[in-house]
């Protein structure tokens, strides 16, 4: 199994999208993940996690740092290499039977995202603390958990699955500055086949919204009205964007 729901990844969220900015450890260490799983034992880069009580790697931070994206990307190597995984994003699935986790833990890595989600819902944090119980005991695998807050901080009531979250590696994610931000955008673009002037990138990151969730939606809003209108992606066609963006009724 590799897969426990239909998800489809986004395909240009890969390590080589990745702007790591302060946060290339964490990378480095994710692509080491899922460059050896499942024999990642041993190997001298993972020691930390190897010598860690529990398998489990938390990703912690606020919507727009790249813990989305370093999951996608873990996926998207482990696929390259045909190695089983599985990703579950809890905002998609909480509404769902926590029998979803079952038996993950005979696959060498479960991705987990969003896991503030289930904060509140007893039974869905019951099946997280018992699937990283039995990751631990099988040895087969190890967990990747994205949340906004670091377990200590965390909303989820059931102080077992703070503790178990705790006794693994956390990494805190840094924000990127404008010039790494703009790095990203400019990479997306390039990998849309998009031509984004270095005066009209400018001009979109220092007159909207600078988190990188309502850049990439300002850059798909941009990428179809770019088709729409047959021109090139200048500041004047950012500017009429960003109006009808705060004049709707101006469209």
């Amino acid at each position: 199994m590799q897969l426990p729901l239909p998800v489809t990844l986004p395909d240009d969220e890969t390590f080589d999208s990745f702007i790591p900015g302060g946060n290339d450890e964490v990378m480095s260490l994710l692509s080491c993940v899922a460059s050896h799983s499942p024999n990642w034992r041993g190997e001298p880069a993972l020691a930390l996690l190897d010598a860690a009580s529990i398998p489990l790697i938390n990703l912690v931070g606020s919507s727009g740092r790249g813990k989305s994206h370093l999951l996608y990307a873990t996926c998207h190597q482990l696929a390259a290499r045909e190695i089983p995984h599985a990703y579950v994003n809890f905002t998609d699935v909480v509404n769902l039977s926590p029998k979803l986790l079952e038996s993950l833990e005979q696959l060498p890595v479960i991705c987990l995202d969003n896991l503030e989600a289930i904060a509140g819902h007893a039974a869905w944090e019951e099946a997280v603390f018992d699937l990283i119980n039995r990751v631990s005991e099988t040895r087969i695998g190890l967990l990747i958990v994205a949340a906004q807050s670091g377990p200590n901080a965390s909303n989820v009531r059931l102080p077992d699955l703070r503790s178990r979250i705790s006794a693994g590696l956390t990494y805190q994610l840094v924000s990127l500055n404008d010039e790494q931000r703009g790095e990203v955008l400019s990479s997306r673009a390039q990998q849309r086949g998009l031509s984004l002037s270095a005066q009209a990138l400018h001009y979109l990151l220092n007159h909207s919204q600078r988190d990188l969730p309502s850049l990439m939606a300002l850059l798909d809003r941009l990428d179809q009205r770019s088709l729409q209108e047959q021109k090139k992606i200048s500041v004047a066609l950012v500017k009429r964007e960003l109006a009808e963006d705060a004049d709707p009724s101006a469209s």
